[in-house]
């Protein structure tokens, strides 16, 4: 619990931490919202199809934006439950500071990657909203709100491995200090 984790002696950074985790849990909860609706659609889509002679006309879009938003919304709490795809093999044979030290040189290296695809994406998601553009479907929706999502998952990320990197950094100090 936050408040009892408040009144314990506790560093900023482990704070930090903390509501970082709960933030990306409740980003992961829509992220299965997201998937609850993708289900429906295409439910929906079936008997529309199957019975009805007709279409929704916007299932591609409207999952395709939804799938792209899951993906991103749910990436930091995939990360901090360590539910990404790793090669454990090298990791098993190597000691507990050598595997510290790769995971902090791999939550560098995807903060480099991911601060690059945040910057070519948001740049994109400033000229749809700026000039007002709009998919090229029926629903012509404004595609700087399906994009929202995903600057936003990926931006949450970014902060997500920003304090991995201070925790990392964190324990590395103390394993010296108490070493002294």
């Amino acid at each position: 619990d936050y408040w009892k984790m408040s009144t314990q002696n506790h560093s900023i950074i482990s704070r930090i931490d903390w509501v970082m985790t709960k933030i990306g849990l409740w980003l992961s909860w829509f992220a299965a919202a997201l998937i609850v609706y993708m289900l429906v659609h295409i439910s929906i889509e079936i008997v529309l199809r199957a019975f009805f002679d007709t279409s929704t006309f916007v299932l591609e879009e409207f999952v395709g934006y939804a799938l792209g938003a899951m993906v991103f919304m749910a990436l930091a709490a995939t990360h901090t439950e360590d539910r990404l795809i790793r090669v454990k093999l090298l990791r098993d044979a190597v000691s507990k500071r050598t595997q510290a030290v790769a995971d902090l040189v791999a939550n560098i290296a995807a903060m480099c990657a991911g601060i690059l695809l945040f910057g070519a994406l948001f740049n994109i998601f400033t000229r749809n909203w700026r000039f007002g553009i709009t998919s090229a479907s029926f629903a012509e929706t404004p595609l700087w709100i399906p994009q929202m999502f995903i600057i936003a998952g990926l931006g949450f990320y970014l902060l997500r491995l920003l304090v991995n990197i201070l925790l990392y950094a964190q324990k590395t100090l103390m394993a010296e200090n108490s070493q002294q």
